[in-house]
Formats: structure tokens, sequence, C-alpha cells
């Protein structure tokens, strides 16, 4: 509707300047996002918010299997080193259910809650699993909860509440940019990473350091309109 309309407005916010967000030419989709204050705002916030979802998804899921054959050898169990191939699966186990589920959730509770309460789970989960977690049986049961909010959670609402944030004349640019953007940046962590655990004295001080980038999550999504209900913008 808004393509056959010409209406080429990011959001579903008026502009200062009325109408002259209607022109026969289709403008640059990745330029409107930057140009129009209201989606400049929101994509600053989601990109911060995949941000996060990336930083702290790759030192948690990264650092995990080692963590746990550390935790096996230290409990003296034979072939240790097949505990990491365990706990990823597990992990992964989590973050499965948790793109079954997730969508009921989010419309139960509402984009905000549901980001905000991923957040908290994942920095708490992270604070169980590296610094509370000291055997093998242990972290079988934390690891799946782990990625219920790490993986699981933390990368559904990319897929719902980008969508309707923006309107159609630029919503797939807004969901690639906010999506992929934040790779552009998370793709140095697994370069330095031998270095940050150096630097921060152990794999779980690295991971806990990197697990408290989910602070900022939290706090984020609230200054991000409620989507619940409203549907997709033309």
């Amino acid at each position: 509707m808004a393509v056959r309309e010409k209406r080429w407005s990011a959001t579903n916010v008026q502009r200062a300047d009325g109408d002259a967000h209607v022109s026969g030419k289709r403008p640059f989709t990745l330029t409107q996002l930057f140009s129009e204050r209201e989606a400049l705002r929101r994509t600053l916030i989601l990109l911060v918010l995949s941000i996060v979802t990336t930083v702290g998804w790759w030192a948690i899921s990264s650092w995990l299997p080692t963590y746990t054959v550390s935790i096996a050898k230290a409990q003296g169990i034979p072939d240790a080193l097949s505990w990491g191939s365990r706990i990823s699966i597990v992990y992964t186990i989590g973050a499965i259910v948790a793109y079954l589920i997730a969508g009921f959730v989010v419309d139960a509770i509402g984009r905000r809650a549901f980001l905000s309460l991923t957040f908290v789970g994942a920095l708490v989960t992270t604070i169980i699993t590296y610094k509370l977690t000291t055997s093998v049986e242990m972290m079988m049961v934390v690891a799946p909860i782990n990625g219920f909010f790490t993986l699981g959670c933390a990368y559904v609402w990319m897929a719902i509440y980008p969508c309707e944030l923006f309107t159609s004349s630029v919503r797939s640019t807004a969901i690639s940019f906010v999506f992929n953007a934040a790779r552009m940046i998370a793709w140095v962590f697994p370069i330095v990473a031998g270095s940050m655990i150096k630097s921060f004295g152990g794999v779980s001080q690295a991971a806990l350091a990197l697990g408290s980038v989910y602070l900022i999550g939290i706090v984020l999504p609230w200054f991000l309109p409620e989507t619940r209900g409203a549907g997709m913008p033309d």
C-alpha cells in the first residue's frame, strides 16, 4: 500500500515537514533510516541491542565447551573432552525450546518486557554458569537454561520487533541492517579471544566481563515504542 501510494516515510510517525515524505521517486532506503529522526533513533537503539545479543552470545557459547572440559578435568572424569560436545548439544536444545515458545510469550507480555526479561535471564544464567557451576552434572542443567536465554530468546526478537517499528518501504533494509551490522563489529572478538582470556585472568572471568553487556539490553528496550497488538505499519 505504501509503495503504491508513494509514501516513503520510514516510520509511522509523521515528520515535521508534513507531506515531504510523499514523492514520485523512491529514495534510497538506507538513506531513509538515517535521515529521518525517529527512524534513526529506532535504528541505533536496535543496533545496540543487536550488538548486545551478539557479543553476549559469542562470549557465552564459544567458551562454554572449553570451560566445561576444564570442570570435567578438575573432577577427574575420564574422557573429559567429550563433555565439550555434550554441553554444546544441550545448550542448543535450550535455544530450540525458546524458538518454539518465545513468539507466544512475546504476544502475551509485550515486546519491551520480553526483551528486558530476556537480558535479565541471560545475565543471571551467565553468572550461574561461569561463577557458581562447579560440576558437569550441574552444567548439564544450567547450560540449556543459558541457551534458552542467550541464544534462543536473545535472537527471537530480531524476527519480530523490528518488523513492527518500520514501514513497508524500508522494513527489509532496517531488519537486514540491524541483524548484520552487529556482525561487522562482533567478528573482531574471535580474533582477540586468546588475549581477552589472558587479560581477564581466565575463561570464566572473560565470559562474565563480556556478559555484563546484558545490563545495557535490560534498559534500552524501554526507549522504544511498544507494538504489541499494533501489527506492522504500511
